[in-house]
């Protein structure tokens, strides 16, 4: 596809692909509400630093900016660092809006 060949030559990160950047992002687990930040954030999976240590097999909600609340099963958390997967993964192209900060919150 023409799109994937461009950016293959720019050098831009592609659709899909993790991204390092941390981005800010709402968190919630039952009545706890807190910001983690995100950090390799792919369509199916992030990382995520916060104050919260979640049990492996609990469900979470992550909130991206601009977007709805989005469930996520915790893999693995050491520390305060956590692993997830998300129940319904991103289309690539809400992946590369996110990534490149074409999304907007309305508060």
């Amino acid at each position: 596809m023409w799109l994937e060949r461009s950016e293959q030559s720019n050098g831009g990160p592609q659709p899909g692909r993790a991204c390092a950047s941390p981005i800010e992002a709402r968190y919630r687990r039952g009545i706890l509400r807190t910001t983690v930040n995100v950090h390799d954030l792919s369509c199916a999976s992030a990382r995520l630093e916060g104050q919260e240590r979640p049990a492996p097999g609990v469900t979470v909600w992550l909130t991206l900016p601009g977007l709805e609340a989005r469930a996520a099963i915790v893999e693995w958390c050491e520390g305060f660092r956590s692993f997830v997967r998300f129940v319904q993964p991103f289309h690539p192209a809400v992946l590369d809006a996110v990534l490149h900060g074409r999304t907007r919150s309305f508060q």
